[in-house]
């Protein structure tokens, strides 16, 4: 389960271009990655120098989805501790299938408007309407980005797992982001290639890279050869051309030994070289992990009195006139606070009526169509279905209760014609004779405030 520390060349044969020698003088760091799958958790510790990688360790942790998350937290914390890393931040892979990967074109954009430009168009780059999503952007090319969106709910509840399970999480992001990285951390990435690795459940992940695309990224559920060819037509390949497996593209250890897992690889590969390599990263700021480890503090701490000692007498004097801008700046806000808090007052009071009007307006509105609705509900759910809890929203009603097979209310729902897009809201879970479950059902032609 484990392999031992296993020196890594720092070029493979597909991108052979070496970066500049100051680039590959700023690579120094440690790792952590985890790659999500159907079933298990597959780990992986990368050390990165200028010279090459390091495999430190690598481990499956088996049947985490059906486990408490203390106890496989249990076992990464102690593989972490026998590989002697212990505090490390990890980046984590969502399941490809749960995030939306986009390449936009922004030709002239620099990378400071980027994200702007984005948000401009993110609501065409999903289809989830107005759920609430997270995003995350990386370059792919000069003038093109990589774009990967993900619904927060799924974000939260992946965070809340990590959390719950004791693993410090410094990135959440995707497969074809942390390829894009890896692969340029020693080396220049060929002009074009493409792979493919298979996940658990049987489904063939492609990614590629040409002169006509800058980046290409999909999962497919057929035959492999089918998915090869579609990805071709998409790269702009000749029909014959080879594609190779993902272990093959990424640096690998001597000996052409293939990592344990090439998704946890690339992503503790990106992880380890934060000073040379940016990917897309769906976790807020704020609630990223640090990468700082022990061993960088005393040369961080040392490199800083050193700065200070050259610098800190042009600096003083800027900071005392700095203070007392600050201070007349406070004197003449204090003036004005009366005069502000009162508009601020008026201005909550305002905002407040308007809500209560357009809460009434509603609520004038709503009581006949709820009516309507649990009357419906009750003439589709069968006599054995039994119900908890009915929470009625004005585009939105979740139903919590237990069944004898919960799948096929999903189908019975939808086939109303006051309701759509049925879907569980949380894992069915089965006790010795029925299912549990959480259902939220969106109501046709409805609009109003989403589902908490």
């Amino acid at each position: 389960m484990t392999a031992a520390e296993t020196p890594i060349a720092a070029g493979t044969p597909a991108s052979p271009a070496a970066q500049p020698r100051w680039r590959r003088a700023l690579i120094f760091g440690t790792g952590f990655g985890i790659a999500l799958g159907e079933r298990h958790l597959e780990v992986t510790i990368a050390r990165a120098r200028s010279a090459g990688a390091t495999l430190v360790a690598a481990a499956t942790i088996r049947d985490f989805r059906s486990r408490p998350a203390a106890e496989w937290g249990a076992e990464i914390l102690k593989f972490l501790s026998d590989a002697g890393e212990s505090g490390l931040a990890a980046t984590v892979l969502l399941p490809r299938d749960e995030v939306i990967v986009r390449t936009v074109n922004l030709p002239g954009v620099p990378d400071k408007d980027v994200p702007g430009a984005i948000d401009l168009q993110i609501d065409t780059l999903h289809p989830w309407g107005d759920e609430e999503i997270v995003w995350g952007w990386s370059r792919a090319g000069v003038d093109s980005v990589l774009v990967g969106l993900a619904r927060k709910e799924l974000l939260d509840s992946w965070e809340t797992l990590f959390a719950e399970a004791g693993i410090l999480i410094a990135a959440a992001t995707f497969s074809s982001a942390a390829i894009h990285a890896a692969l340029r951390i020693w080396s220049a990435a060929p002009a074009s290639f493409f792979c493919f690795t298979t996940g658990e459940g049987g489904r063939t992940e492609i990614y590629g890279e040409s002169e006509s695309r800058s980046l290409y990224s999909a999962e497919f559920a057929m035959p492999l050869e089918r998915a090869l060819n579609i990805a071709r037509a998409e790269l702009r390949l000749p029909p014959d051309r080879a594609a190779s497996m993902l272990s093959e593209v990424l640096p690998v250890p001597e000996g052409n030994i293939t990592p344990p897992s090439p998704l946890a690889w690339a992503a503790a590969l990106a992880g380890s070289a934060p000073r040379v390599t940016r990917f897309a990263n769906l976790l807020p700021p704020e609630r990223r992990a640090s990468h700082d480890r022990m061993h960088y503090r005393l040369p961080a701490f040392l490199g800083s009195i050193l700065i200070f000692a050259l610098v800190g007498v042009f600096l003083i004097y800027p900071a005392i006139e700095q203070r007392r801008y600050r201070s007349d700046l406070d004197a003449a806000a204090r003036k004005l606070q009366p005069a502000a808090l009162r508009a601020q007052t008026l201005e909550r009071k305002t905002a407040s009526d308007r809500r209560n009007i357009a809460a009434l307006d509603d609520f004038r509105g709503r009581p006949q169509a709820d009516l309507d609705a649990l009357n419906e509900l009750t003439r589709l759910l069968p006599p054995q279905v039994w119900t908890n809890a009915i929470e009625i929203y004005p585009d939105s009603i979740v139903l919590s209760g237990e069944a004898d097979q919960a799948a096929a209310l999903l189908k019975i729902l939808d086939s109303s014609p006051l309701f759509q897009n049925s879907e569980f809201q949380l894992s069915v879970t089965r006790n010795s004779q029925t299912e549990q479950f959480r259902i939220k059902t969106m109501r046709r032609g409805r609009t109003g405030r989403t589902t908490p």
